[in-house]
């Protein structure tokens, strides 16, 4: 059969619902509510409920074990064979905000907007049972959370909320606990929130009243102390005035003293310091006179000293090789002239290279000589080597030898080291000359310091003097300043005596020639002594701070006395607003309750084809010797101010003679819950209602009054049901269909209003 889509009459209105990790589902699941009447099916543990304690979840709920869990981390998808745990879970509701409906009151000057057209909750919860709310992204606090929905007539106890087992907490709860869900669902529940924040500030209120009370009544005999102390301080002001006189005498004269004092210091320090910095100038610049002294001649002795070494090196080195070359020439020389005589014995020629390399060997062994040990050996062993040189055979007839092209060269070679060694003797000249200079120099500047020396024992024995005279002006400056701070003391003490700021002592003209002496000064300071005693014998003594911690005291006083003024104003403020709230309170609840009657006994009738409910006030008294809740009984109403109210329920079956709520069978109570919810709904419509299998008990007669209900309350309040009731199903527009996918997560799988009617059929 054709439905007509009829659009609730609230402004405000769930839009979606998202989850994320949360119990079952695993995966991130979008529920989109944008129709009258939603239906969430699925088979037994699916997860489908798990939707429902989501939508409590999001909304603030505290008890975990009204969400089937034990701790927090119970709420987070444990993971699977295919699907990895996760480590948070969060939910997320949005609401249409297009009318501005939802608002927050501004609290301890933090205001969160709420102007925006959607409004969207989210609550997270992590393994470790930390909770996170937020509020268009905004991390909030869960009581800002239960404020805003409160705004909207949702509260925390869940009344828009009916899961299965529960639709009949209206009847199971006690006369107290059934006021407080009634106002709840009524939207009253606000006035509960200002009334307790009003009656935390009475209490705080009262709090103050008692501790300012409290501390004015310790302060009183303190204040009578201080006021007498006071009495006595007027009676010494006589003999202030007079030493009031003497102290600006005695002030302005030590000043004097001090000034002329100071000026003589500074002449001497001016004179002093002139001449030590002087002085000290003179030894800084000096440096130690007993660091080692260097001259600029040292640096170039040691080189020219480096030099002359290096070239008489290279001068016995060129001699050397002349003398070589000399006897090599002498050889040659004799050789050529000399010729062979005829012997029995044929004799050979002897080649030139043969005698050249003989000769070298020979002076080699020569130029070693001076480092051996044992030289008369080594001579005689040259010897040997030339004389078995010489007896050697050689050839019989007489041969010419000509050498004049070896002694030429050499030649050459002898008058260029002779040219070189002449240089070096230049140079060696030069060297030798320039050094006998530089120490000639060096031996002025040793003069020229030694004077220096002379010159800077003498400022060493000035600056000494010079400390000694520093030292003293330091000791006069420390007993200058002793007694400028024994004055300072006498000046403090004074005001202190006197009882004022300061004493205007420099007004008063002095002479330079007045007779000023530390004496003097002395007599006139025990003169102010014996005034002192005499008022601190009258108890005048330490006046200004009598008279300061009077007056501060007293000010204290009147401090008090004006605050337990505003605390009295605010506490009569509170009282009043605490008034007028539990009168709004109960008379909205008054007119609440009658209109819910009036619904309640249709919906009832209509349930149970006639018959009488209705709720009543009832007075509940607490018993004085128990302390439990078994301690409540219902009483008779009575003027008593320690009376509460609670409402109780009366209800007759037709045909029946039943009016005990115990007496009812579990049929007749869901059916009877059925019919209060549904007349809650009626006179105060939630923005939304959830009803997670509230018609499980119904037959099908009555599943067909359910439906036409839910059918008239979808005009008022927005519905999401969780059932397996097939005529339900038939009143929905959206079917959401639940069920238990791969890796044990649930899924969500939706269809519009034509696929739920061919699914109820």
């Amino acid at each position: 059969m054709p439905y007509v889509i009829l659009w609730y009459n609230t402004a405000m209105h769930l839009k979606k619902l998202e989850l994320n990790g949360f119990k079952s589902f695993a995966h991130k699941s979008e529920f989109i509510f944008d129709v009258p009447i939603i239906a969430i099916v699925g088979p037994n543990g699916s997860g489908k409920s798990n939707v429902v304690e989501s939508i409590r979840f999001v909304l603030g709920e505290q008890s975990v074990k009204s969400m089937r869990g034990k701790t927090g981390s119970d709420l987070i998808f444990k993971g699977s064979r295919d699907i990895k745990k996760m480590s948070r879970a969060s939910a997320t509701i949005v609401f249409d905000n297009t009318d501005r409906v939802f608002h927050l009151h501004q609290d301890n000057n933090r205001k969160i907007s709420v102007d925006f057209d959607e409004v969207a909750i989210t609550r997270e919860v992590f393994t470790d049972g930390a909770n996170k709310y937020l509020i268009n992204g905004t991390e909030v606090r869960m009581k800002d959370v239960h404020e805003l929905i409160a705004s909207v007539n949702i509260g925390s106890s869940g009344h828009h909320i009916i899961s299965q087992g529960e639709a009949d907490r209206y009847l199971n709860a006690n006369l107290k606990d059934r006021r407080v869900l009634i106002e709840e669902a009524l939207g009253l529940k606000i006035y509960q929130y200002r009334i307790k924040e009003s009656q935390r500030k009475l209490d705080r209120a009262l709090d103050n009243m008692r501790e300012s009370e409290l501390l004015r009544r310790e302060l009183a005999p303190h204040l009578k102390f201080l006021k007498r102390q006071v009495d006595k301080l007027e009676k010494a002001k006589h003999l202030q005035v007079e030493v009031h006189e003497k102290y600006r005498t005695y002030f302005s004269q030590e000043a004097y003293l001090i000034n002329t004092i100071e000026k003589n210091l500074d002449q001497e320090r001016i004179a002093v310091g002139s001449d030590y910095n002087e002085v000290s100038s003179f030894l800084e610049t000096y440096g130690d006179p007993d660091q080692d002294r260097t001259y600029p001649q040292d640096e170039l002795l040691e080189s020219i000293a480096s030099e002359l070494d290096s070239l008489q090196s290279k001068s016995r080195n060129l001699e050397q090789e002349m003398g070589r070359i000399e006897g090599m020439v002498s050889v040659l020389t004799n050789q050529q002239e000399k010729k062979t005589e005829a012997k029995s014995t044929e004799r050979k020629a002897i080649p030139f290279s043969l005698v050249v390399d003989f000769v070298n060997t020979i002076i080699n062994k020569i130029n070693t000589l001076t480092a051996g040990q044992s030289f008369e050996s080594d001579i005689a062993n040259i010897k040997n080597e030339l004389t078995q040189f010489i007896n050697e055979p050689q050839a019989i007839q007489e041969i010419a030898i000509d050498n004049s092209k070896e002694i030429e060269k050499l030649g050459n070679s002898l008058n260029e080291k002779k040219i070189s060694l002449a240089e070096i003797h230049k140079v060696i000249q030069d060297f030798e000359n320039k050094k006998e200079t530089l120490l000639a120099e060096k031996s002025t500047a040793i003069e020229e310091h030694r004077a220096s020396e002379r010159h800077y024992y003498q400022y060493l024995a000035r600056k000494k003097e010079l400390d000694g005279k520093r030292a003293l002006i330091n000791s006069k400056d420390e007993s200058l300043a002793v007694r400028v701070q024994s004055r300072n003391e006498e000046l403090t003490e004074a005001k202190i005596l006197l009882g004022v700021s300061d004493i205007e002592y420099q007004s008063i003209a002095l002479e330079h020639d007045l007779d000023i002496t530390r004496q003097t000064q002395e007599q006139l300071r025990r003169e102010i002594e014996r005034i002192k005693i005499r008022i601190e014998d009258i108890g005048g003594g330490s006046g200004i701070e009598v008279i300061t911690e009077y007056e501060e005291t007293q000010e204290r006083d009147e401090f008090l006395e004006k605050e337990i003024v505003d605390i009295q104003t605010s506490i009569n403020s509170l009282q009043v607003i605490i008034g007028e709230l539990s009168e709004t309170l109960n008379q909205q609840f008054d007119q609440g309750i009658k209109m819910i009657n009036i619904q309640f006994d249709r919906f009832f009738k209509l349930m149970f084809g006639g018959g009488k409910a209705e709720l009543e006030n009832a007075v509940i008294k607490k018993r004085k010797k128990k302390n439990s809740d078994e301690q409540l009984e219902l009483l008779p109403d009575e003027d008593d101010q320690d009376d509460e109210y609670g409402i109780d329920i009366k209800v007759q079956l037709p045909r029946k003679k039943v009016s005990d709520l115990d007496m009812l069978s579990g049929g007749e109570r869901s059916l009877t819950s059925i019919a209060l919810l549904f007349a809650l709904s009626q006179v105060n419509p939630p923005p939304f209602l959830v009803l997670d299998e509230t018609d499980a008990a119904l037959d099908e007669a009555n599943s067909q009054k359910y439906g036409d209900m839910i059918e008239q309350l979808s005009k008022y309040s927005q519905l999401v049901v969780v059932t397996h009731n097939r005529e339900t199903m038939s009143r929905a527009q959206t079917l959401f269909g639940v069920t238990l996918g791969k890796g044990d997560a649930s899924t969500m799988l939706s269809l519009r209003l034509e696929d739920a009617t061919r699914y109820a059929k």
